[in-house]
């Protein structure tokens, strides 16, 4: 009960940061809109404040779980994974209601609140960084530069539809979206290698709206990384002497289960921490098991 009384209040809260900022908004209207006293909505919530901050958490928490499934799933192609990130960032948005702040940005990005506006620009950034990721695995590193332009147009489309079809999308329809934006992000990437559009840049894709490129290792070189570690694993099983068939067939059955498991959870659950730990009783395999967990964390 408690937990559908915080879920009122937290949508009817950002109903009313949407339409008229955080600043404008007061507890009253939000208790009011939510049908309980002012008293009521302490008991939940310390500040309005807190409450967006909560929200926030909670949004950047499920697409951190969710894209990190993503990338690890190297069977999709560089293309696909344009358009499975897009459906990935549609779904989590509209499942937490966050579509609404999006069409009121400077309450975000201007908040007088430290902490509300450090988390939602590093919420920005990681998308910025993931979209210009998948952009760049895809078309090579001579569009790196417009990636920030495209970036632009495909979020501003998003935008746009939300605001003239409406924002109740069924999850098919999130994608179709995707697919839409996807073929519009193939135009734009064929116009940017044109001669007369080469040194053409909206924005300086090292920094856009306070948004700094990081220096560290993508998200997909990492899961590459990944792919193929668990490849060297799985050929170390198989050329160890040392091992009998049926120890052979155990490791490569705990492995196989290790990266199905990754593909579903964003970190090392229980059973995966079992697994490890079983195949690093194999001397050879140890190292190779070190590296596997700081990828997996």
């Amino acid at each position: 009960m408690n937990k559908d009384k915080k879920e009122i209040i937290l949508q009817n809260a950002l109903r009313l940061f949407g339409e008229k900022g955080v600043a404008l908004t007061t507890v009253d209207e939000i208790a009011k809109k939510s049908g309980m006293t002012k008293p009521t909505f302490y008991k939940y919530y310390d500040s309005k404040e807190t409450l967006l901050l909560e929200s926030i958490s909670n949004l950047s928490e499920s697409l951190d779980r969710e894209v990190s499934k993503l990338y690890r799933n190297l069977e999709l192609s560089p293309g696909e994974r344009i358009i499975e990130l897009m459906t990935t960032y549609l779904k989590v948005v509209l499942n937490h209601n966050f579509q609404i702040l999006m069409f009121n940005m400077p309450t975000l990005k201007n908040s007088g609140d430290e902490k509300i506006r450090k988390a939602w620009t590093n919420l920005e950034e990681k998308f910025y960084l993931w979209f210009e990721d998948c952009i760049t695995d895809a078309y090579g590193k001579e569009i790196e530069k417009h990636a920030m332009d495209i970036i632009f147009i495909a979020g501003s489309i998003l935008l746009e539809y939300f605001q003239l079809i409406g924002s109740d999308l069924p999850d098919q329809q999130c994608r179709s979206l995707a697919v839409y934006v996807g073929r519009i992000i193939h135009v734009l990437v064929e116009g940017f290698k044109t001669p007369n559009m080469h040194n053409v840049s909206l924005f300086d894709s090292c920094l856009v709206g306070g948004i700094r490129k990081s220096n560290d290792k993508t998200a997909i070189r990492k899961a590459r990384r990944l792919h193929e570690v668990f490849e060297e694993l799985e050929f170390t099983i198989r050329k160890d002497e040392q091992l009998t068939d049926a120890e052979k067939a155990n490791y490569s059955e705990a492995l196989k289960k290790i990266r199905e498991e990754s593909l579903e959870s964003s970190h090392i659950n229980v059973v995966m921490e079992a697994l490890m730990l079983y195949l690093e009783k194999s001397e050879p395999l140890r190292d190779a098991c070190t590296e596997l967990r700081e990828l997996l964390k």
